[in-house]
């Protein structure tokens, strides 16, 4: 079996173009003709789970870009030069930065020897999956997840760790990247065990530069949690009582911090729990709407046609070839 270094060094087809032509590939197709700087397609990388790795395009430059998901950068070897809202950050050996939403970003040209790791997380990801597996907790790991789970935030945030000392979290983040390339069916379910494995190490790992990130001492990381632990058999008005509020101020207060209403993240936990348990499981359909807390196999199937467009069925038998 080929091992992870010799495939990430390995030169790819973009790769061998830059090398060749000594010009950055726009393999992207982004518009950098226009006045506004190009946005990242999120559509493009989140086809089969809400977790992307890949290694950047060596021999070449990245022009100015952004992008509406939050990006995890991971420097395996070399080094190199990037600019994050205007400021210059040197990435060496084992260090990672994590970038909220809307950070402009753009990296100078990275040699042979510069592996650089992108991991890219959808955004609803951080409340249904990510956020779910972290303690909680005041470190300032969970304050970024937490803030870019948030859409009454700033989203201009990053964090930059040093991991060298850490041989923990470079063993986590080696797997995650192999996981990568693997074609399982529990392939996405291990990716948000390993990335949330991985930011909970890095919450003991060395800090070396961040910009300001919000308070999140407000309970709603707990309420979050909660839902995420009870979404089987919770309601508002529950939440509220366990909290000690008025239930409309509890639905007013989730709504305004995600975006979401308690019942569209309710709705999310079950998809992504149900996307799971159809791909890693055979559990029949009964089995799945019992284990997700519905009474009836009809509220399953409408829950995956408002948001997938497909039955149940249909998605098992998609990733199932």
């Amino acid at each position: 079996m080929i091992s992870l270094n010799n495939r990430l060094h390995t030169v790819s087809p973009i790769e061998q173009l830059q090398k060749d032509s000594g010009q950055n590939i726009n393999d992207m197709h982004l518009d950098y003709a226009a006045a506004n700087i190009p946005q990242m397609p999120q559509a493009t990388f989140f086809k089969e789970g809400n977790i992307f790795v890949n290694k950047h395009h060596r021999f070449s430059y990245m022009p100015a870009h952004t992008h509406n998901f939050v990006e995890f950068n991971y420097m395996y070897s070399g080094g190199c030069t990037q600019y994050i809202n205007d400021e210059k950050i040197t990435l060496h050996e084992h260090e990672i930065i994590l970038m909220d939403k809307d950070i402009i970003q753009k990296i100078d040209y990275v040699g042979e020897n510069d592996i650089l790791i992108n991991i890219l997380v959808q955004d609803n990801a951080l409340l249904t999956e990510v956020l779910n597996n972290l303690a909680q907790s005041d470190d300032i790991v969970t304050k970024f997840i937490m803030n870019a789970s948030r859409v009454d935030a700033v989203h201009n945030n990053f964090i930059i760790f040093n991991i060298h000392d850490n041989p923990v979290a470079i063993r986590i983040i080696e797997s995650l990247i192999l996981k990568s390339f693997s074609h399982d069916r529990a392939k996405n379910h291990s990716l948000n065990l390993l990335l949330s494995l991985l930011l909970t190490e890095l919450s003991n790992a060395i800090e070396l530069a961040s910009n300001n990130l919000a308070d999140t001492q407000d309970g709603l990381l707990q309420m979050l949690k909660y839902i995420n632990d009870h979404y089987t058999d919770t309601s508002l008005a529950k939440l509220g009582q366990h909290f000690g509020y008025n239930k409309n101020y509890v639905g007013n207060k989730i709504k305004a911090a995600t975006g979401q209403s308690f019942q569209e993240l309710v709705d999310k936990k079950r998809l992504a729990t149900v996307k799971s348990l159809l791909v890693e499981t055979q559990y029949s359909i009964a089995e799945i709407t019992e284990i997700v807390g519905y009474k009836s196999t009809p509220s399953l199937f409408k829950l995956f046609m408002k948001y997938m467009a497909m039955t149940p069925n249909e998605f098992r038998e998609q990733h199932h070839h």
